[in-house]
């Protein structure tokens, strides 16, 4: 671009007595990386030096192919430009491309009064404000805090995006590593057992996946929580427990976990429910995770599956308040007492006394007790004495593809 005088130096003030600083009650505001664009050399250190006493960090330039070298090169935050003489035609080139190589970099133009169709020109060339010669030192310095703040709003909204894109592609990434497991999905069948024969009354459905990234259940079933896919989770396993019992003859009971968000879809009892036709021979079990949500809803999806033969346990029973109040709400056939409850209840009195009172709870409400994570015969003979109905553990039976 030319670096040729403009044609009306008389439209710039400088400072007298050869000073080019801005007056010293100019307010400070937070410094930002400002690029002064002049083809006038005079003019040019003149805005530079306007622009530091407001506290920035400046740097001057005086051909705008430079300068557009100059942006590929740093990191700015606002470009203060004045166009070479009277056409405008040249910096909106350099503006243009600016704002498609660097959006978040805002343009203060610096233009004498001119006819409409310049002022037209400046509007349309996406510049933030426009300063006109003679320069105010505060106006400009205003201008540069409005094309700041503009920068910083232009820069949380393209963060936001890129967060928003990269979190769409984990997600999708995600999706496509669920569904592949989703696809591999099976089940492997653990014992339950008679506390005082041994006998097997039933076995709980398990979830295997042969997918690489899952060694077991519980990582997929927390990916499923994540992107809010567990119901297709107990979808596919409502099929493949159907497929079991069309495809052999098994009287046993099968026990079966689920979210406690099938209560709200309301699939179970119903024409769209598989196991419909199995029910009787079926305990659906409702874990200790999610949210239990208690109203006219739920009471009905668990009047309608008891109705069509299921039975109800509740999954991980602790004693805490929030097991009292699943409890409350399911008012399960079945208690499953916790792993923590369980083990070494043997050793430990305090937790023989817990269990034995957890036991008598589900007595009185007419309900059998089944003691989970039996893995060594003290257990086993503790968890008999104190009443439990049921047991299931590694000591009693490892997990099979299928039925004994």
């Amino acid at each position: 671009m030319s670096a040729q005088p403009d044609a009306t130096p008389s439209t710039y003030t400088p400072p007298r007595n050869g000073s080019m600083a801005a007056p010293p009650d100019v307010a400070q505001g937070d410094p930002y990386r400002v690029l002064v664009v002049d083809p006038v050399h005079q003019h040019c250190l003149h805005l530079a030096d306007v622009i530091s006493a407001h506290g920035h960090t400046v740097e001057r330039c005086e051909d705008e192919d430079r300068a557009v070298e100059i942006l590929e090169e740093g990191s700015w935050q606002v470009v203060v430009f004045a166009p070479d003489g009277d056409s405008i035609d040249g910096g909106l080139c350099m503006l243009n491309w600016m704002h498609l190589r660097h959006p978040t970099v805002q343009a203060v133009v610096v233009s004498p009064p001119g006819s409409a169709a310049r002022a037209l020109k400046i509007a349309n060339s996406g510049a933030v404000a426009l300063v006109q010669t003679p320069v105010d030192p505060d106006a400009l310095g205003t201008a540069i805090e409005r094309a700041a703040r503009q920068h910083r709003l232009r820069e949380l909204a393209q963060q936001r995006h890129e967060e928003v894109y990269v979190q769409r592609r984990h997600i999708d990434a995600m999706s496509r590593v669920f569904e592949t497991a989703l696809m591999h999905l099976s089940l492997v069948y653990q014992p339950i057992v008679r506390a005082q024969t041994g006998c097997v009354v039933g076995y709980e459905a398990l979830l295997r996946t042969s997918t690489l990234r899952f060694e077991g259940a519980g990582p997929m079933l927390d990916l499923a929580r994540r992107l809010g896919r567990q119901s297709e989770v107990d979808d596919r396993v409502r099929s493949l427990a159907a497929f079991l019992f069309e495809d052999t003859i098994q009287h046993r009971t099968i026990f079966m976990n689920c979210e406690v968000g099938e209560l709200t879809r309301g699939i179970f009892g119903t024409r769209r429910d598989p196991l419909a036709p199995y029910a009787n021979r079926v305990v659906v079990e409702f874990g200790h995770e999610g949210h239990l949500p208690d109203g006219p809803e739920i009471s009905q999806t668990l009047a309608r599956m008891r109705g069509s033969g299921y039975r109800i346990a509740a999954g991980g029973i602790a004693g805490t308040v929030a097991g009292l109040t699943r409890m409350r709400v399911l008012a399960p056939d079945i208690y499953k007492l916790g792993v923590s409850v369980v083990q070494g209840s043997d050793q430990d009195p305090a937790k023989r006394q817990h269990m034995e009172r957890l036991v008598k709870l589900a007595h009185d409400e007419g309900a059998l007790v089944v003691a989970q994570g039996i893995e060594r015969p003290e257990e086993r003979t503790i968890a008999a004495e104190l009443g439990c109905d049921l047991l299931q553990g590694y000591f009693l039976g490892m997990p099979k593809l299928a039925f004994d």
